[in-house]
């Protein structure tokens, strides 16, 4: 969904805590726009997001916020990339980056490590787009983990309710606890479907554009 779409989703629910259509809402459609439109960065909507690619995959690196794993801040190609020190000799990890304080990043993580794991930046932005969120990469990552640091705790450290910050950016603790639990990338994403067919129901009433 557009901003726009969104925001006439959210008063028309009744999301906010003035109630349903409380806030005089209007949307100025854009001509020649559908939801298949591609844009391009006019500037970076973060210091750790630099292109085109980066938006894309973020949908799927930034599950590794707060692990074990770093996405690549402290260099020039955050979220393009992933990697620990901890996945040093494991076979399929064999790119490095060594994270260095830079603005946007003072303090990445593993900051003047090395960190070993794979560059997606060969990855073309089609195939991104089309694939959608890939998990391969976090089940990959925590898989081989748990083969070097057993005893580290992969998703960081939980807050005070219990939660995962994996938990907060997914919604809830399912997407975790599957991949524990060893199920698939695909077995995952086949969880989600009747959500998400619930959500475009939903939704319906409030699109602008053609899909």
């Amino acid at each position: 969904m557009t901003w726009g779409e969104l925001a006439g989703m959210i008063n028309g629910e009744g999301w906010l805590t003035a109630g349903k259509n409380a806030c005089d809402l209007t949307v100025i459609p854009c001509k020649n726009y559908t939801h298949q439109t591609k844009t391009a960065l006019i500037r970076n909507p973060s210091p750790n997001i630099k292109d085109m690619r980066a938006v894309y995959l973020y949908a799927s690196t930034c599950y590794f916020e707060n692990t074990k794993v770093s996405v690549g801040r402290g260099t020039e190609y955050p979220f393009e990339v992933y990697g620990s020190p901890y996945l040093e000799g494991v076979e399929g990890f064999d790119f490095t980056f060594t994270p260095q304080s830079m603005s946007g990043a003072l303090e990445p993580p593993f900051m003047d490590e090395v960190c070993y794991g794979e560059d997606l930046r060969n990855v073309p932005v089609e195939a991104i787009w089309e694939a959608g969120i890939n998990l391969d990469y976090l089940i990959r990552a925590y898989k081989a983990y748990a083969t070097t640091s057993p005893e580290e705790d992969f998703w960081g450290n939980p807050n005070e309710k219990g939660y995962y910050w994996i938990d907060l950016l997914s919604g809830s603790d399912q997407l975790r606890t599957m991949i524990e639990a060893g199920e698939t990338a695909e077995a995952i994403k086949a969880s989600w479907q009747d959500d998400i067919a619930a959500f475009k129901s939903q939704r319906k009433p409030y699109l602008l554009y053609d899909e």
